[in-house]
C-alpha cells in the first residue's frame, strides 16, 4: 500500500496518471469528476487505483451513480469510525500481488517504535519510554520510512492496524 501525498485540483492533474498510489482520496466536491477520472484512468497499467470520495455528510445519490467511486469515506464521522473504515477498505482491495510481504522486515525494535509513533508518542516520548536517545529514535524512524514507503504518522498508524502491531480502539 502506498501513500503519496497530496495534489490540489488546481494543480496539474496529469501527477494523479502517473501515481503508483493504489489509493486516491479525493475531495468529492471537485469541480469536473470526469477531467480526474480521465487523469487516474491515463497510463498503462496493470491496475488502476481504488477512488475513495472523502464527504461531510451521508453519501449523496449524485456521487453514488456517477460510478467513479468504490467507497466514501464521511469524515463528520468520529476518528474511530473512519479509521476502521479505512481498514475495511484496504482489507478488501488490496490486489494480490501488494498482499505479500515486503522484502525488508521491520525489527523489533522498529516494530516498537512503529507502535507509539502510531499512538501519537512523540521522539522525545519514545525515547524516555524505551530508555533510547532521540537520535537513535529519528534513526530508526527513517528505516522504518525506508523499509515500508510510507512517510506520514497516518499512513504508518494505518499500517500499523493492518498489521495488528496497535489495536484501533487505542488510537487517538
Amino acid at each position: 500500500m502506498s501513500f503519496t501525498g497530496k495534489i490540489h485540483y488546481s494543480e496539474d492533474l496529469s501527477q494523479i496518471g502517473k501515481s503508483n498510489a493504489d489509493y486516491i482520496f479525493v475531495d468529492s466536491d471537485i469541480p469536473d469528476m470526469k477531467d480526474l477520472y480521465k487523469q487516474v484512468r491515463s497510463g498503462d497499467k496493470e491496475e488502476w487505483p481504488v477512488l475513495i470520495a472523502l464527504t461531510h455528510h451521508r453519501k449523496d445519490n449524485n456521487l453514488l451513480s456517477s460510478g467513479f467511486f468504490k467507497h466514501f469515506l464521511d469524515l463528520s464521522q468520529p476518528k474511530s469510525e473512519i479509521l476502521h473504515s479505512l481498514v475495511e477498505i484496504t482489507k478488501n482491495n488490496l490486489p494480490p500481488n501488494k498482499a505479500t510481504v515486503r522484502e525488508e522486515k521491520l525489527s523489533e525494535r522498529e516494530k516498537s517504535i512503529l507502535r507509539f509513533v502510531a499512538l501519537g508518542y512523540t521522539n522525545k516520548e519514545i525515547a524516555e519510554k524505551l530508555f533510547i536517545s532521540m537520535h537513535t529514535v529519528i534513526t530508526h524512524r527513517k528505516n522504518i520510512t525506508r523499509k515500508l514507503g510510507i512517510k506520514t504518522v497516518s499512513g504508518l498508524t494505518v499500517y500499523a492496524i493492518l498489521n495488528q502491531l496497535i489495536d484501533m480502539n487505542n488510537v487517538g
